[in-house]
């Protein structure tokens, strides 16, 4: 899996910035129970899991700011309390702004070994250190970003990837980041509600919402 293997950015940035999944396929019941509770507990920006509702697989999805009154068209929130309920919960995803919250994930995760491959996405000396110093979370696979090769001329410019690369299918426009800046700039919006409207077409929900909102003031800032 490698769509939130692409992130840009400064190391500084970066390190504000963490992605902790499951497939969602396999596992019981109850440790996916387990696995939604530990996640629950390190205080996600962004969380996500899959669940069966009238005979159809759904994904509740919940981000840092996303309330009811921002939900449009197919978008809808759920809060961590509704996620937290689910019964059955299937391949659950949380995005983290702190190396501490992040460490303490795998280390319960991998104290509970509930019989799933966990994927952690961020700086690859500090993931590795973290799964070091949890002695029961061990590395299978190994994914690195190789950059980009081709026509660089025509990707949009360095700022706007950081934001659009956090959506590792790309479903978040590069035309939509620079409206929703000149947005905020002439004060139509918080850079925290642009950060929830960027990230709702990230369907993964791997868009973190409270690096955006860092990265949206600064891309206005240089411009």
């Amino acid at each position: 899996m490698t769509h939130s293997n692409h992130r840009r950015g400064s190391r500084e940035s970066l390190l504000g910035d963490w992605v902790v999944f499951t497939s969602g396929r396999g596992g019981t019941v109850e440790g996916n129970r387990k696995t939604l509770e530990i996640c629950l507990k390190y205080n996600p920006v962004n969380l996500r899991a899959g669940t069966v509702e009238n005979g159809r697989s759904v994904t509740k999805r919940y981000m840092r700011g996303w309330e009811k009154r921002l939900d449009s068209g197919v978008w809808e929130s759920s809060t961590l309390e509704e996620i937290a309920a689910l019964q059955e919960p299937r391949g659950v995803g949380a995005v983290y702004d702190n190396r501490d919250a992040v460490q303490g994930v795998i280390k319960e995760l991998g104290e509970g070994d509930f019989g799933r491959s966990v994927v952690v996405s961020g700086l690859f000396d500090e993931v590795m250190d973290m799964c070091n110093k949890a002695p029961v979370a061990y590395t299978h696979t190994i994914n690195m970003s190789a950059e980009t090769f081709g026509k660089l001329e025509l990707l949009p410019e360095p700022k706007v990837l950081e934001l659009t690369t956090m959506c590792g299918h790309h479903f978040v426009s590069p035309h939509l980041v620079k409206h929703l800046a000149n947005e905020i700039k002439a004060g139509r919006w918080s850079a925290e509600d642009a950060s929830v409207e960027l990230g709702k077409a990230c369907r993964c929900n791997f868009f973190n919402v409270a690096r955006s909102a860092r990265l949206l003031k600064e891309y206005i800032a240089s411009n």
